[in-house]
């Protein structure tokens, strides 16, 4: 899995939990990527676009935000504008240089995706719905600095987990939420910006 990333990307989470998995991912891997905002924080939709805007001015070749559909869901003036960042950043102009992720309810899901044994669809509407099936994987498992500090994301999920597994089962969930939108069913994109990182 360790290749050399020559293109300059710019990874931007909402919070702490991206902050921890990525920043753990990049040292690693040994990739040569940003984290973005430069330590963990709760980034509302306004900030993130701030940022983006930023790294497309610092000429990034690549600019990943990461979201967490169980927020803007709660939020719709805030959907509202994710929706419209979106298709502004899905134009010609930016040829793919921003990359929305998703991940419905939570980054949690795309941690659990390590573990399944096959995919099922399954509905989870918040963080707190994900929670106790995560923990039988991850046991002690909190979303706070202080356990984010003590354990190594990446480390834990590729050595207790399976990242293929994780791409399969998030590559295909994608596939039946296309299909059937209306379901709105738990799905992870996470799977995109590890692809990108070995192109």
């Amino acid at each position: 899995m360790r290749r050399t990333v020559t293109k300059s990307i710019a990874i931007i989470g909402e919070g702490e939990t991206e902050w921890f998995y990525f920043d753990s991912l990049r040292v690693a891997c040994r990739y040569p990527f940003k984290v973005a905002p430069d330590f963990p924080q709760h980034s509302d939709i306004n900030h993130i676009l701030k940022l983006v805007e930023s790294y497309l001015n610092k000429q990034y070749d690549y600019i990943v935000c990461l979201f967490d559909m169980d927020r803007l869901l709660q939020f719709p003036t805030e959907m509202q504008l994710y929706q419209r960042a979106k298709k502004k950043y899905d134009a010609k102009k930016y040829a793919g240089k921003v990359m929305f992720v998703e991940t419905n309810p939570c980054t949690e899901f795309w941690f659990l995706l390590h573990f399944l044994p096959n995919v099922a669809c399954r509905r989870y509407e918040s963080y707190e719905q994900l929670i106790p099936e995560l923990q039988k994987y991850m046991p002690g498992y909190e979303k706070t600095k202080r356990y984010f500090i003590r354990t190594n994301l990446y480390k834990y999920l590729t050595e207790n987990g399976d990242l293929e597994r994780a791409m399969l089962n998030s590559e295909k969930l994608c596939q039946l939420c296309k299909e059937s939108p209306e379901d709105l069913m738990a799905y992870s994109e996470i799977h995109k910006v590890i692809e990108l990182l070995n192109k």
